[in-house]
């Protein structure tokens, strides 16, 4: 059996494909990698098929080492790479020889990156997926984050297909004094005070350290909305709730499937992708945009992809 040992796994690391589809209604998030671009661009670079699985890793210090020769490519936040403590270059198709040791350093800017390995990583299905989801303690390897001495099972390592590497274009990481999300009104959008709405709209926010695959806390001024709870009901990706202290959180992919706090709206998907590799600190606004805007962007954004990858 091919494998891959992780001298170091890491704080935050899992195994992530795309997530999984049609559990909600069990309690069960769709998980899957918080920059799917990145996923994607492992992906093609390797030849593998969309539904192929990589090691998300969070701000890097990982080593592994393998038991039979692989290519592998790493994608999403950039980091330095070492190959026996001898650099590499990231995203494109690297050889690792059985025994040969592969670091993956902190990134320079972003969160998440991703290490794809020639055949994938051959953990056990679950609900279609080979995604980790930690609260549920599903997926990945033993469904919970990746320890140091973990062994990951690969598979058939196939030749990759030369694809000049990962498309650097297909990158979710942007330098921006500020980032602008824009959000679909949803649920309470209309009951909000006007003025909390226009506060929302307005002020800038601020990233803060309490981020992480569930959610990610933001710090402003507080927006009271006077509720202190409702009942419960469904959330999505995205979702913007303000509990009692002001402070919005945006719902990410491992997100509870309930929630009871005022949610007036849900981040876009592509908007989603950028706010999981911002770094506590990073400014933050809200821009409303109309359902039909959101098609639009997401459209041009997948037709973006496929072109970028033919």
């Amino acid at each position: 059996m091919r494998t891959l040992t992780l001298d170091k796994a890491g704080i935050a690391s899992t195994i992530q494909d795309g997530g999984r589809l049609g559990t909600l209604h069990a309690g069960i998030a769709a998980a899957g990698a918080m920059d799917p671009l990145a996923l994607k661009a492992g992906q093609h670079c390797l030849g593998h098929r969309a539904g192929e699985a990589a090691i998300e890793i969070a701000y890097g210090n990982v080593r592994a080492t393998p038991s039979h020769d692989c290519a592998l490519v790493v994608t999403g936040a950039p980091a330095m790479l070492l190959i026996d403590n001898e650099s590499v270059p990231m995203r494109s198709i690297q050889t690792l020889s059985a025994g040969q040791t592969l670091t993956i350093g902190p990134p320079s800017e972003g969160i998440y990156s991703y290490l794809h390995v020639s055949g994938g990583f051959d953990t056990q299905p679950i609900f279609n997926s080979r995604s980790t989801s930690p609260r549920e303690g599903i997926g990945g390897l033993h469904g919970s984050y990746l320890r140091d001495q973990d062994t990951v099972p690969l598979g058939d390592g196939a030749p990759p297909i030369d694809n000049d590497g990962a498309d650097p274009g297909l990158c979710s990481i942007e330098q921006r004094a500020v980032l602008t999300l824009r959000y679909v009104p949803g649920y309470q959008y209309d009951e909000l005070a006007p003025a909390l709405i226009q506060r929302l709209n307005g002020d800038h926010f601020e990233v803060t350290s309490k981020a992480n695959r569930m959610g990610i806390t933001l710090n402003g001024p507080p927006l009271k909305t006077g509720v202190e709870s409702l009942l419960s009901e469904a959330t999505c990706q995205g979702a913007i709730q303000i509990p009692p202290n002001g402070n919005p959180i945006v719902l990410m992919k491992d997100r509870q499937t309930m929630g009871g706090y005022p949610i007036p709206g849900a981040v876009i998907e592509s908007d989603c992708v950028r706010l999981a590799q911002a770094r506590p600190g990073q400014k933050i606004r809200f821009a409303a945009c109309t359902p039909q805007e959101a098609d639009n962007i997401r459209w041009l954004e997948h037709h973006y992809v496929e072109t970028r990858l033919r």
